[in-house]
């Protein structure tokens, strides 16, 4: 047997029970903030820059939740909050959700989300960094009511 084949062989048998193996704890609350606005733009792309993506999930099983709205804010690289970066989109057959927005240039890197679900507890909370990244990877938990 090849060492190739060997590692697809491995790779075969622990993927499973590592889709298995996922915890699924409920994304705590943060707050809303003092800049909380309605958020009424749906849009994918707020800006350029920096890839937000993740999936929405149930506590219960782990499960991706379609049609989840997922309503973001933040500040700029200028550091201000401006209209221009909120927006909503819906996660697709999969609980994924992805959009494309600037670098929150804060002392503590932050975006605000909203998650609202039929069957599920809203959910309010942050992204929170510490080094500037391309890529936030963010996946959120909910709970059902």
């Amino acid at each position: 047997m090849s060492l190739n084949h060997l590692l697809a062989s491995i790779t075969l048998l622990v993927s499973p029970l590592a889709a298995h193996s996922m915890d699924c704890i409920p994304t705590p609350h943060r707050t809303t903030g003092t800049h909380y606005e309605p958020v009424t733009d749906q849009k994918i792309n707020v800006s350029k820059g920096v890839t937000v993506r993740g999936r929405i999930l149930a506590a219960t099983d782990c499960t991706a939740i379609t049609n989840a709205k997922v309503a973001h804010w933040q500040a700029g690289e200028d550091g201000e909050y401006v209209d221009r970066l909120r927006a909503y989109l819906f996660t697709d057959t999969n609980g994924r959700y992805e959009f494309e927005t600037e670098w929150p240039n804060l002392f503590t890197p932050h975006i605000h989300f909203i998650v609202t679900a039929d069957g599920y507890r809203i959910l309010e909370t942050q992204w929170i960094g510490s080094k500037r990244t391309n890529l936030i990877e963010f996946d959120m938990v909910l709970q059902k009511r």
